[in-house]
């Protein structure tokens, strides 16, 4: 096991094994988590993001602020609270999200860390492989700790982050998408009927829902981290499938992506490959998870696909080794889901993420 997954082992065992007494944790309310100061803890001696709203007794939380502004430290007391009270004011100056391009072996583009600078300590909320050439995002790396709040939706602005441009943006929107059916399959096709037909979602790879601080569950909107994401799947089996990942109520190390470019017929029944630009921002044929958790090392690949207009069940021999779902993953909304094999799925597909999801 890897030194920093250690790390969050430890973290795992101290703050969700809970036995028996119902007053053995302090939950934060939803009340608590909106102020922009920033919820965090320390790990090792630095601090680092905290991702779960349900603590022990006797953790330690400090919430920070920017501009040498004293941290705020309070500790989970036996009877469920918190000593100090948690503040609810904002900040006189707040921290300000950064995107920070980082060197990986395991993207081939370019990885970007999405987080907070906080004196020398960078805290990395979620990383991406993304090549703002094509508009491309590869896949995320994110860990997924137990919450208990509903998260609030955020601003329905994206942060382009001055990595593509406003036209490339523009390139999501209903009328771009009517514009660009029309120009590879002709006038009158028939899979985006009008410039008001819904098609794309935004569909997050980090999603927005693994998080409860508003803070940094705003963060997860960033065009880095989206793909076009068929409306009607995005919003029924992929989310099935999100849900389920929190579900565990474990830490977990998730990995999500997108495979291949989507194929659809045109009037010659000729395969055209779509992107919603030439040559960029293409549509993936296939999203997948790779759920790895790291208290008990169980480890799930789970692959939808992003065709939203196929009627039959899709063949996903050419990267999955269809195996049986978990008993408690039921996918039977909107498209096509199935459960792989992960070491199959990964040595075919991602390679270089062996060893890290």
């Amino acid at each position: 096991m890897k030194m920093h997954e250690l790390r969050y082992l430890l973290i795992t065992l101290s703050l969700f094994l809970t036995v028996g007494n119902a007053k053995s944790y302090c939950q934060i309310t939803q009340a608590e988590t909106w102020t922009d100061r920033l919820f965090a803890h320390i790990v090792q001696n630095r601090y680092e993001l905290l991702l779960t709203d349900r603590l022990q007794p006797n953790q330690q939380i400090s919430l920070l602020c920017d501009g040498n502004a004293q941290v705020f430290t309070s500790t989970c007391q036996t009877s469920g609270q918190f000593s100090p009270a948690l503040p609810s004011t904002n900040c006189s100056k707040a921290i300000q999200p950064s995107v920070v391009p980082t060197v990986s072996s395991t993207c081939p583009h370019t990885m970007y860390s999405v987080g907070f600078q906080f004196g020398n300590a960078f805290m990395e909320l979620y990383r991406n492989c993304y090549d703002a050439t094509t508009m491309t995002a590869y896949f995320s790396i994110s860990l997924v700790y137990p919450t208990y709040l509903n998260s609030g939706r955020p601003p329905t602005a994206f942060d382009k982050d001055g990595i593509i441009s406003p036209a490339d943006e523009a390139t999501f929107q209903q009328r771009s998408v009517y514009n660009r059916f029309t120009y590879l399959f002709g006038s009158g096709q028939t899979y985006v009927p009008s410039s008001k037909s819904l098609s794309f979602d935004r569909g997050h790879l980090t999603p927005v829902a693994d998080y409860s601080f508003p803070k940094i569950l705003r963060q997860t909107n960033k065009y880095l981290n989206v793909v076009p994401q068929y409306y009607s799947i995005n919003r029924s089996n992929w989310k099935i499938v999100e849900n389920w990942v929190r579900g565990q109520k474990d830490v977990l190390k998730v990995c999500t992506g997108s495979l291949d470019v989507l194929q659809l017929l045109d009037r010659k029944q000729q395969l055209v490959s779509v992107y919603l630009a030439p040559n960029k921002n293409p549509v993936p044929r296939w999203t997948y998870k790779i759920i790895r958790s790291l208290t008990t090392g169980n480890k799930y690949v789970i692959l939808t696909s992003n065709n939203g207009w196929e009627t039959q069940e899709p063949d996903p021999s050419s990267v999955c080794k269809v195996t049986a779902c978990p008993t408690t993953l039921n996918p039977t909304g909107t498209g096509y889901t199935f459960c792989c094999d992960p070491i199959d799925f990964i040595r075919r597909n991602v390679p270089n993420l062996a060893g890290v999801c």
